[in-house]
């Protein structure tokens, strides 16, 4: 990729603090009551977020990385 995404790292964060641990972290009764689903599902909604962070970082560094070559 030659460029960083328009979405913003900060933008994926607060959809995890505002949206995803309100449902699932804060309210460990609702989490509860789904069982094993529901803690399956908010691990698997946090590796998905981590993935997109990383996912992110590594192509905010190769586009510096080619701009440092590319200036060499």
């Amino acid at each position: 990729m030659d460029y960083i995404p328009e979405i913003d790292i900060s933008y994926i964060k607060k959809v995890k603090v505002n949206f995803i641990d309100e449902i699932l972290t804060n309210n460990p009764e609702g989490v509860a009551r789904l069982g094993t689903a529901g803690r399956l599902l908010g691990s698997w909604i946090d590796g998905v977020i981590e993935f997109t962070i990383l996912k992110h970082e590594v192509v905010v560094l190769r586009l510096k990385n080619k701009r440092v070559i590319d200036k060499i």
